[in-house]
């Protein structure tokens, strides 16, 4: 009997899990560590990393299972998101915040040498962002990856901002955790001010002492920010913290574990994320899927093992905004993503097979059996596709097939 695949709230003791070789890609949220379930807590542990599948094979198993559902339509039934709103709607105001958080971000840190640095001036720029996540977050991720700036370190920090805040929302933080989540991140490369330019800057691979004095910053931020009379501690440990690793092999003080603060950790995955998938002077973007796949890789390494499944859960393998091609040979840009199945978002399509412009009509791939994403597009791909146009057609998710 093949193996059966079931959600993971189905699993029971007994239950002989198997590895059947699929590629995380297509199925991110499968939990596919061989062996026996031995008991409820197992289950508990594997909920609570963010799995959604798993297949068991029932010849190996010692139990008689209570519902041996098989889950392959189960993209037929979409998981129904909080009430939102719409996308297109929310990026006009997304567009603000995302530009102000960009000045503001750029005003503080150029003026940190001339006297200490005023936290307060950044809460409404935090409060902003959260406010617009908490409308329809899709909007201001999306806007991260469109690179309309090019001062790295200051998008750099927003966007760290806005996967950093988006993420700690899926996990349930509350609005005031959220403000302290959002405050780390806008803070948390400041230290990089004080890196000598032609280190921060260089357009080639740094030798073994700059990469020394590069480290530095997050000491450097953490000092200088530490001057600011009752900063809370969850902005100085995210700030100082944010290149620990799980494993300790991180820096500046080599914590393990749980010695490193969770606040770290979620600026950490948000950081690692916005850096691969970055253009910078010596190196290309990696595309999302791929920077994801690396990351997935550093799982039990950088962080503990259920914390980058969920970050991908969130984002989706092809975040909003990401163009694509799908296996009918068509294409066009991710205008939703999907937690439950991150490999099945919304595309609006906009291009035939043939390259030929389409009136833009929106396809959820939960929804179509057949119909799947085969790679996304290089930069010199893109030329023919407005992503801010098309995420902002109100017509298009209105002509959802």
């Amino acid at each position: 009997m093949p193996p059966i695949k079931i959600a993971v709230a189905d699993l029971q003791p007994g239950m002989y899990v198997v590895d059947t070789g699929i590629s995380w890609l297509k199925a991110p949220m499968l939990y596919a560590e061989q062996g026996l379930i031995a008991s409820e807590e197992k289950i508990a542990e594997i909920i609570g990393q963010g799995y959604t599948e798993a297949y068991y094979d029932p010849e190996q198993s010692h139990v008689c299972p209570k519902q041996e559902m098989s889950l392959d339509g189960a993209g037929d039934a979409p998981r129904k998101d909080e009430a939102r709103a719409p996308l297109a709607e929310e990026l006009v105001q997304a567009r603000t915040v995302y530009a102000d958080s960009f000045r503001h971000v750029k005003k503080f840190m150029r003026s940190i040498q001339s006297g200490p640095v005023d936290i307060a001036a950044s809460e409404p720029y935090v409060e902003g962002i959260i406010s617009s996540l908490s409308r329809n977050a899709d909007a201001l991720i999306s806007l991260s990856k469109l690179k309309t700036y090019d001062e790295y370190t200051y998008v750099h920090s927003v966007n760290v901002t806005i996967f950093a805040v988006a993420f700690a929302r899926y996990l349930g933080f509350d609005d005031s955790k959220l403000h302290l989540v959002g405050m780390a991140g806008l803070f948390h490369d400041i230290g990089k001010e004080l890196i000598p330019p032609e280190i921060l800057n260089a357009p080639r691979r740094l030798t073994d002492a700059e990469f020394e004095i590069m480290r530095s910053h997050a000491l450097l931020g953490y000092e200088e920010l530490k001057k600011v009379e009752g900063i809370a501690p969850e902005i100085l440990a995210g700030v100082v913290q944010h290149h620990e690793k799980h494993n300790g092999t991180g820096y500046p003080r080599r914590l393990v574990g749980r010695q490193i603060s969770i606040y770290a950790h979620i600026l950490s995955v948000a950081d690692c994320y916005d850096a691969l998938s970055a253009r910078r002077v010596y190196k290309e973007p990696l595309p999302p899927s791929k920077a994801l796949g690396i990351m997935y890789g550093m799982r039990g390494e950088a962080w503990k093992p259920d914390f980058v499944e969920n970050f991908i859960k969130m984002l989706g393998i092809y975040p909003v905004g990401t163009l694509v091609e799908l296996s009918t040979g068509h294409r066009g840009v991710v205008s939703r993503s999907n937690h439950n199945f991150p490999a099945q978002p919304c595309v609006i399509v906009a291009q035939s097979p043939e390259g030929q412009p389409l009136a833009p009509r929106t396809m959820d791939l939960a929804a179509q059996r057949n119909v799947s994403i085969t790679r996304t597009l290089k930069d010199d791909e893109a030329a023919g596709f407005d992503v801010l146009a098309l995420l902002g057609d109100q017509n298009a998710e209105a002509a959802l097939v």
